[in-house]
């Protein structure tokens, strides 16, 4: 327990597995169950929470066995996305408990009976039940988790101002390290992910996710549920940490697979995104083919088809996915429900571009108005900068083009999009390019640096190509080891000696998610995929050759 405390979770498994073989406990289940589940195994961790539940019933122990339903309820629902065996164990909770007068776990029983409810306002009331009972008791988890899910609800339920109010609450009080268990970072977390999802706010979800990183620092990632992988994997990928978001969809994918087709939609729909952006259509083509849920990966499709000259094609998956999403049910546990603001915005503004392909001018017209009425009820910029980009796109004047160009890259800039903001850029430069040729050939070269740090492989190819009709060079001298840090020098010349991230960390004192993100910073920054590379273009630094 001491080693759990301690969020060190190999030393934790170890010492559960040797109490188990010594005792064959409920607690040294139930223990070993939460080390796992810290260290990624989810399914082992469930196994072994379930034989802690029964070896709890068959020794009269009702308090302990509810606690072990409890927390399988919370686990199959988001970790796992089954939803039926959610509801089986929140069921089997409330049996075990019946006629107990112990105010706490009863409370549990209500919150998961919140976040099980399809009916919002419900849910609403029972969370502000909940909340005063667990400030009552001085239940901080218990708070915490309830505070966050009930900005979740309140948003549903159209008060976005107090929903994020509470949100905020509740990740102040993580951050500053009120919870006495790392699960209420998760679930908290989790609330405040889904919660920006779903109104297109990246810029508090990375403030609070990356405190939440600081916070389960060398503990393991805190976004141990599917379906917030999934979310918290958007937020990297657009905020370009294509490395990072890799490796969280990636881990969204090995939970989902076989367990509940509308997160593992959505996890492939989202790695699908990731390859349409780095220009890896043929491997995006195979992820949507491999969904088997094309809904879901309707607007990377949507996006694939345009990129692929069908617009015709694009324009219907994206009416296709509006209709479906319209069609969706409020659903509990953030399973499969409707997508957030941020994709919805995205395939609006795919739905344009394809119109215009097409000619159909009034059709993309009145798309851009769609937008443009989403704007003005989402304060956080993500509908106003794909409007902008839309009416730029329809301008007959290139002066009106220049200056909702101008909008829009300033919104997704702000909002720190890179791809976004280097392909309104483009944009840009073609509209500026008949009158201002200079201006436009450096706004071009510009997104094209951009588009190379990136390593968006189909936009740079498309950039450079304009810039060359315009009889421009594209790309300037190759990219030079002076763009990078002090400290990512130091981890470009470890990754030379061949050491793994962990080594990098030991070597530097510093931790091994630090490390990470400095060679991710560097691949970005060098415009390289893959240590390889990195490695290659070190090599040639040092023996002075062209890099």
């Amino acid at each position: 327990m001491a080693a759990m405390t301690a969020g060190d979770w190999e030393s934790a498994r170890a010492a559960f597995e040797g109490a188990l073989t010594q005792t064959g406990s409920a607690d040294a289940l139930a223990g070993l169950g939460d080390a796992l589940f810290f260290l990624g195994d989810v399914r082992a961790a469930v196994r072994h929470r379930e034989r802690a539940y029964a070896v709890s019933l068959r020794a009269g122990d009702r308090d302990a066995a509810a606690e072990s339903a409890i927390w399988l309820c919370l686990t199959y629902g988001m970790a796992v996305g089954n939803l039926v065996a959610a509801q089986g164990w929140h069921a089997r909770a409330r049996s075990v408990l019946a006629g107990s007068d112990d105010a706490i776990p009863l409370a549990w029983l209500e919150y998961e009976s919140a976040i099980l409810s399809t009916d919002t306002a419900r849910s609403h009331e029972l969370l502000e039940r909940v909340i005063g009972v667990a400030r009552g008791l001085g239940d901080r988890d218990l708070e915490l988790c309830a505070l966050a899910e009930r900005g979740v609800a309140r948003v549903k339920l159209g008060d976005t101002a107090a929903g994020l109010t509470d949100v905020d609450e509740a990740m102040a009080g993580v951050i500053a390290g009120e919870p006495g268990d790392f699960f209420t970072v998760v679930m908290s977390t989790c609330s405040m992910m889904t919660l920006c999802d779903m109104i297109g706010d990246l810029e508090r979800a990375r403030t609070w996710s990356d405190a939440a990183d600081e916070v389960m620092l060398d503990r393991g990632c805190p976004y141990l549920f599917a379906q917030c992988r999934v979310a918290h994997g958007r937020v990297l990928m657009l905020s370009g940490r294509w490395a990072e978001a890799e490796v969280e969809l990636s881990r969204a994918e090995t939970v989902a697979r076989g367990t509940f087709p509308g997160i593992h939609g959505r996890v492939i729909a989202g790695l699908a995104e990731l390859r349409t952006r780095q220009g890896r259509s043929a491997e995006a083509s195979a992820l949507i083919e491999e969904a088997g849920t094309p809904i879901q990966t309707a607007v990377a499709a949507a996006e694939l088809a345009l990129q692929s000259g069908e617009p015709t094609t694009a324009a219907a998956l994206v009416d296709r996915w509006f209709d479906a999403e319209r069609a969706v049910a409020i659903t509990p546990l953030h399973v499969g429900g409707p997508a957030g603001s941020i994709e919805a915005a995205t395939a609006l503004g795919i739905k344009v571009e394809a119109l215009i392909a097409l000619d159909d001018r009034e059709g993309a017209a009145s798309t851009a108005a769609l937008l443009d009425e989403r704007a003005l009820a989402n304060a956080h910029g993500i509908d106003a900068a794909h409007a902008a980009l839309a009416r730029g796109r329809l301008a007959t004047d290139a002066s009106d083009a220049v200056r909702c160009f101008e909008r829009s890259l300033d919104l997704f800039a702000a909002m720190d999009l890179p791809l976004e903001t280097a392909r309104v850029r483009l944009e840009l430069a073609r509209a500026l390019a008949p009158e201002f040729h200079q201006l436009a050939a450096t706004e071009a070269r510009t997104a094209l640096g951009a588009f190379d740090r990136l390593g968006a492989t189909r936009d740079a190819d498309r950039t450079a190509e304009q810039l060359r009709a315009w009889g421009v060079r594209g790309r300037y001298v190759p990219r030079s080891p002076a763009q990078l840090t002090r400290r990512e020098e130091e981890v470009l010349g470890l990754l030379a000696e061949g050491l793994t991230n962990p080594e990098i960390a030991g070597r530097l004192h510093i931790s091994p998610k630090t490390a990470a993100h400095h060679v991710s910073n560097l691949l970005s920054k060098l415009g390289v995929r893959n240590r390889a590379q990195a490695i290659g273009y070190a090599n040639r630094a040092r023996s002075g050759g062209p890099t």
